[in-house]
């Protein structure tokens, strides 16, 4: 079976398991992560050869080498045949049946369902939304007991709202 290519929203979702020994610096992977998916999420992802040489310092408990070399060549080899991955949100039902995790700090329920809500009627034809929109929408968030949904899944699935319209061309 072949791997799913490389959306966004999957680069977001991404994690390595931890070694041992010297591996490379989580924050310097989970950085470099977050920069290939924003520029994904813009289709305009990084040049082949960037992801080639990126570099990486080794510290002990860092990721496990071998996984974070596989996925860098796997978006490489994406980035250079040029296909852009198809996005599983083609209605605003599909968009509305994403169960988004709660988590005790994180986006506001309340806000993101109502801009969700609004993004199905536009995946529906049924009012204006524009990728660019869905790029600069920002969130208030929560803490204590008012319980929010999760901020990475909300920026994953808004990453992936984004490719949909884009590809729209909205």
């Amino acid at each position: 079976m072949p791997l799913p290519h490389l959306t966004p929203a999957l680069v977001r979702r991404t994690t390595f398991p931890r070694k041992r020994g010297r591996g490379y610096d989580p924050a310097q992977v989970d950085a470099f992560l977050r920069h290939v998916a924003n520029a994904l999420a813009q289709h305009a992802g990084p040049h082949p050869d960037q992801v080639r040489s990126v570099v990486f310092h080794e510290v002990p408990g860092g990721y496990d080498q071998q996984p974070v070399d596989e996925f860098l060549a796997r978006l490489e080899w994406q980035l250079r045949s040029g296909h852009v991955p198809p996005t599983a949100l083609r209605s605003g039902a599909d968009l509305l049946a994403v169960k988004l995790p709660r988590a005790s700090s994180g986006y506001d329920r309340t806000e993101v369902d109502a801009f969700l809500a609004r993004a199905a009627a536009a995946l529906e034809g049924q009012g204006r939304m524009s990728a660019n929109e869905v790029r600069h929408t920002r969130f208030s968030t929560t803490s204590g007991l008012r319980r929010g949904y999760q901020v990475r899944a909300v920026d994953a699935l808004l990453d992936e709202l984004e490719q949909e319209l884009r590809s729209r061309g909205r």
